[in-house]
């Protein structure tokens, strides 16, 4: 995480917790000063003079890191940051946005993926749509599917926020279609998130969503936690939190590999 005050990049890099932003966003609200956490890049802007929003500046890539293993040489993951584009997915109370959570999510899982052998597809790694812009919902979640079908992949990964209209829902739930490999995905899965994020285990549970429905190999859709939710929206925004949800699901994947 980095943060800029008045335009001016202070001197520090730390991990983004949700307690750090609770208590960036409650000091400048006591002090009125304006607050904006751009949850794609990470970066928390404040303005010293107003409340007015801060104007964000360009974003810094980051530098790859060295292979870690070949454990998962051979294997193919399609990942599936859900929403995108014309299509925001939820929104926080504070506005942060599902599609860029699981894009981030998606990304730092890729990366895992990778440095341990595997070969990985993301259906998008921008913020995109996956068909074309404004497409609907049927072709949008057709264009996942034949990507995911089209590479051949061992496994699909779709990643998601959940939401509901009481604030107080919590938790992490790891979907399936019914199939037995996909079941096996879901549990896995499901339990490293738990045991990561310490979230409400709302367990792995069938559904039949359209991208795990019409997928031909062992498919799953992860809801990491509520973003409708105050203390939930803050984790999913969250560096530390984003790093522990990939990891988790990095963790699953490789559980089910049995590598």
């Amino acid at each position: 995480m980095r943060i800029i005050i008045d335009g001016q990049r202070m001197p520090l890099q730390a991990r983004v917790s949700k307690d750090i932003l609770s208590m960036l966003k409650s000091m400048s609200k006591m002090l009125g000063w304006g607050i904006f956490y751009d949850a794609a890049k990470e970066v928390v802007y404040i303005n010293s003079k107003s409340s007015s929003p801060p104007t964000p500046i360009p974003d810094r890539q980051t530098t790859a890191e060295p292979i870690e293993s070949t454990r998962l040489l051979g294997k193919t993951v399609c990942i599936d940051p859900g929403h995108g584009g014309s299509d925001s997915g939820a929104v926080g109370p504070t506005g942060t946005m599902e599609k860029d959570n699981t894009l981030a999510i998606s990304l730092l899982l890729r990366d895992r993926l990778e440095k341990n052998g595997a070969t990985v597809l993301v259906t998008r790694d921008t913020d995109k749509d996956v068909s074309y812009a404004n497409s609907s919902a049927d072709e949008e979640l057709g264009a996942r599917v034949d990507i995911a079908n089209e590479s051949a992949a061992d496994i699909f990964v779709s990643i998601h926020n959940d939401a509901f209209t009481n604030p107080s829902a919590a938790g992490t739930t790891t979907f399936h279609y019914g199939d037995a490999e996909s079941a096996r995905l879901a549990g896995h899965v499901q339990k490293c998130l738990i045991d990561e994020l310490g979230t409400r285990d709302r367990g792995s549970r069938f559904a039949s969503f359209y991208v795990i429905r019409y997928t031909d190999m062992p498919a799953i859709l992860v809801e990491v936690a509520f973003i409708s939710n105050p203390e939930e929206e803050l984790l999913l925004a969250s560096v530390d939190g984003r790093y522990k949800a990939a990891e988790s699901i990095f963790a699953g994947i490789v559980k089910f590999f049995k590598v």
